[in-house]
């Protein structure tokens, strides 16, 4: 059951289809869909708002498997747009090498670049403020002057347990790994997951992590582009430490 707002009235669901209905576009929404719960919300609530739209995933090859069929079975006019090259073959075969903290190419390269061309320049995502403080800092309409896109987030004042309480009270499908204990769901291999998180993730989808490891051994075997020593003395060091954050 959802709370009614003190000062509109409302629920945050009725609220979020009165401000996608307001903000549509002649041309349509581009909808940015994840697999995730919050993504899943976000669909079903432009579907109830009557606006025209069309769903665009970025398949970036190191996706759980269980999203990419989760999508295909439950999401299927869902449009899944790729990366020119893979995760794997970015770090061990070009200039980019591997992705830390700091230099996150990844994100950009595998699920910016694919949609980036597609003319449809107002764009919905399931952008929540309780996220994080940088997400929250983007507030609920937010243009983006570098590819003059507007990005529209309608669940962007909705906590965790209303995205799930939204789920339960529609009946909404949803990825199986929250039931076994996922609480995000992203790209398998991360540079910011934590050590213990990547050995869960290593258990459960080892064939990620071996294409990984390969391509980390290209550029460990590769060495700096200026020629200088590695601090590790071994390439297991130089792994683990990347698994640390270090």
């Amino acid at each position: 059951m959802q709370q009614l707002n003190l000062i509109s009235g409302k629920t945050k669901e009725q609220i979020a289809i009165e401000f996608i209905r307001e903000h549509e576009p002649e041309e349509g929404y581009f909808l940015g869909f994840s697999g995730g719960k919050d993504s899943v919300v976000l669909y079903d609530l432009a579907e109830k708002a009557g606006v025209k739209f069309k769903a665009y995933y970025s398949s970036t090859g190191i996706d759980a498997p269980e999203i990419v069929k989760f999508i295909r079975d439950y999401y299927p006019t869902v449009i899944h747009k790729r990366p020119k090259h893979s995760f794997f073959y970015y770090i061990g075969s070009t200039g980019y090498g591997f992705p830390t903290r700091i230099a996150r190419w990844c994100c950009t390269t595998l699920k910016k670049y694919p949609t980036k061309k597609i003319p449809l320049k107002h764009r919905l995502f399931g952008i929540r403020a309780e996220e994080s403080p940088r997400r929250a800092s983007r507030g609920i309409i937010n243009y983006n002057k570098r590819v003059k896109q507007w990005i529209y987030s309608p669940i962007f004042n909705f906590l965790e347990w209303e995205v799930w309480d939204y789920i339960d009270d529609h009946s909404l499908p949803y990825c199986s790994l929250y039931d076994e204990g996922f609480s995000r769901l992203g790209c398998v291999i991360c540079p910011f997951l934590s050590y213990p998180a990547h050995q869960r993730h290593w258990e459960r989808w080892p064939k990620h992590y071996r294409a990984f490891e390969k391509a980390m051994r290209k550029v460990w075997d590769r060495g700096k582009p200026n020629n200088k020593p590695w601090r590790e003395s071994t390439f297991d060091e130089f792994l683990n430490n990347w698994y640390r954050g270090k």
